[in-house]
C-alpha cells in the first residue's frame, strides 16, 4: 500500500498544486476574463428608481393640487369679505345717489322758480321805471307847456319865452299892477301898448316879435 504524503506543492490527489504568488498582480487579460459583463444592466439600475421618483412626484403634485383649495386661503377669504362688504354697500350708495339726485332736482326747480320770479320782478321794475320816465316826461311837458303858456312876473319875448296868443290873469286883481307890450329889441323904448289896472282880469294879445312885461299882475294864462 502506497502512502501519500502531504506536500505543500502537491495536492491531496497527488497532483501538483498550483502555487499562486500573492504578490503578483493579475494581468489585464485575467481581470477581464474574471469580471462579468455589467454594461447591459447599468441603465436598468438607474431607470427603475428614476421612474419611481417621477411617479411619486407626480402623485405628490396631484395630491397637493387636489388638496390645496384656493377658496380656503386667507387672501381669498379677505377678498370675498371685501366683495361682500362692497355688495352690501351698493343699496345704501344707490339710496344716497337717488337722494342726491332728488335734492339736485329740487334745487334746480327752486333755482328755476327763483329765476322766473327774478325775471318777473326785473320786468316789473323795468316797466315801473319806464312808466316813471314817461310820467316825468309828461310832467315836464306839462310844465313846459304851462311855462310857455303862462306869464309870471318879468319881461318875456314872444315866440322865444312864451307862445303868441291871448292871455288873461288866472285870478282877479286886488290892487294896482302894470303891464306893457314892447317891440322886441328896443329895450322897452318902443311901447306898443300898456296899462295899470287895479282890479278885474286884465287880458292881452301877444304876437311874435314883441316883448311883454308883467309887473305885479299875477299870472297871465293863455286862453
Amino acid at each position: 500500500m502506497m502512502t501519500t504524503t502531504s506536500d505543500p506543492q502537491w495536492g491531496e490527489t497527488g497532483t501538483p498544486a498550483v502555487v499562486v504568488d500573492a504578490t503578483e498582480e493579475p494581468t489585464a487579460t485575467t481581470a477581464q476574463e474574471e469580471a462579468p459583463p455589467q454594461r447591459g444592466r447599468t441603465w436598468l439600475r438607474w431607470t427603475v428608481p428614476l421612474a419611481a421618483l417621477l411617479i411619486g412626484a407626480s402623485a405628490g403634485v396631484g395630491v397637493t393640487v387636489g388638496l390645496s383649495d384656493p377658496t380656503t386661503s386667507e387672501e381669498y377669504q379677505a377678498l370675498e369679505s371685501d366683495l361682500q362688504s362692497a355688495e352690501d354697500r351698493i343699496p345704501t350708495m344707490s339710496d344716497r345717489a337717488r337722494a342726491l339726485q332728488e335734492t339736485a332736482r329740487v334745487a334746480r326747480e327752486g333755482a328755476a322758480q327763483r329765476q322766473t320770479e327774478l325775471d318777473g320782478r326785473a320786468a316789473e321794475l323795468d316797466q315801473r321805471e319806464a312808466d316813471l320816465v314817461a310820467r316825468e316826461q309828461a310832467v315836464t311837458a306839462v310844465e313846459n307847456q304851462i311855462a310857455a303858456t303862462s306869464i309870471s312876473h318879468g319881461i318875456w319875448t314872444v315866440g322865444v319865452d312864451i307862445e303868441p296868443g291871448t292871455y288873461r290873469t288866472a285870478e282877479a286883481l286886488t290892487g294896482y299892477c302894470y303891464w306893457a307890450i314892447y317891440t322886441s329889441g328896443t329895450n322897452g323904448d318902443d311901447i306898443i301898448e300898456n296899462d295899470g289896472p287895479e282890479g278885474g282880469y286884465p287880458t292881452v294879445t301877444l304876437s311874435v316879435g314883441q316883448d311883454f312885461e308883467n309887473n305885479g299882475c299875477g299870472t297871465f294864462v293863455k286862453q
